[in-house]
């Protein structure tokens, strides 16, 4: 078995036909494929259709059987280092970035002078692969609030429809609870906005701590924050906000020297109704946690 590791760096050379390939028109050939290979692969941002387009072009090139890649933060593919097939694998790095690793199998063994054809290939891929990381980092970072780390509104906004239609069509349970924190403002008027921010994040990691993998939370803005519930009834969702209620209220946030508690307060809703989209049931969550406030805050309430 061929499995050669190869590093692909940003100062090899590009368009290094190997040397057995004499033909001037061969040479050509490989040439006029490489620039328009580039050519289609700079028309897309998009990861995925990128290394598509690029598998194709390997597959009918190379005779591959199939294509591995990994994000950079997805760490070594080990699904092509197992396959029984002949692999060859390559980390890309581009300076002093990674852009990921790929992993190529086939029936056959790998000779040199293919992989020296195949790594101008990769050559090829390393800068619109480079942009579409850059612009994939730039799409999350526009998801995420910069405080706390978690998605933001415009995240739940695009996600909140998305989950009710899938809830419906498998005919799951499905709810949402809208959290927040008792007397903010207070506490930033009393020990300044630096300390109203790391409340913030320890209130995040508090209901973190609370939650499923599953369940998906948002800052909505300021102090409020969202939670959508995939397979959840409304009473699980009360259990799930009763225990973030105690929790915060038995924790006490030490913030330089200031040891300070808090309450929160919750509301509930649950998907009942066929008629139900993202825009009621959210109002309806925002109903219960004004009913929770108007009524000593520090509690749960459910429409």
């Amino acid at each position: 078995m061929n499995t050669p590791t190869f590093t692909v760096i940003e100062n090899s050379e590009i368009g290094n036909i190997p040397h057995s390939f004499h033909h001037t028109t061969q040479k050509e050939s490989i040439q006029q494929d490489l620039l328009l290979l580039s050519n289609k692969l700079h028309n897309t941002l998009d990861i995925h259709t990128l290394i598509q387009l690029f598998t194709k072009e390997v597959q009918n090139t190379f005779h591959i059987a199939k294509v591995f890649y990994s994000l950079p933060e997805e760490g070594n593919n080990n699904t092509c280092k197992e396959s029984p097939l002949h692999h060859c694998y390559y980390q890309l790095v581009l300076g002093e970035q990674s852009l990921g690793d790929i992993c190529f199998t086939r029936l056959q063994a790998f000779h040199d002078e293919e992989l020296t054809v195949l790594e101008n290939y990769l050559f090829s891929l390393l800068s619109p692969l480079r942009n579409a990381l850059q612009y994939r980092q730039a799409i999350q970072a526009s998801l995420h609030d910069p405080l706390t780390g978690i998605k933001n509104r415009m995240a739940m906004e695009q996600s909140f429809a998305r989950e009710i239609d899938l809830a419906k069509r498998n005919q799951n349970a499905f709810s949402v609870i809208i959290l927040d924190i008792d007397y903010f403002k207070k506490i930033n008027d009393t020990y300044g906005h630096h300390i109203g921010d790391i409340i913030l994040k320890s209130i995040t990691k508090t209901v973190t701590q609370c939650t499923r993998k599953s369940d998906m939370f948002f800052r909505y803005g300021g102090e409020e924050f969202v939670l959508l519930l995939q397979n959840t009834t409304q009473k699980g969702a009360e259990k799930l906000a009763e225990r973030i209620r105690h929790t915060v209220e038995q924790t006490n946030y030490l913030c330089e020297n200031h040891n300070i508690t808090l309450t929160v307060s919750l509301g509930v809703s649950n998907l009942t109704d066929a008629h139900h989209n993202a825009e009621t049931l959210f109002k309806q969550a925002d109903a219960a946690l004004y009913y929770a406030k108007e009524h000593g805050r520090n509690q749960v309430a459910s429409y």
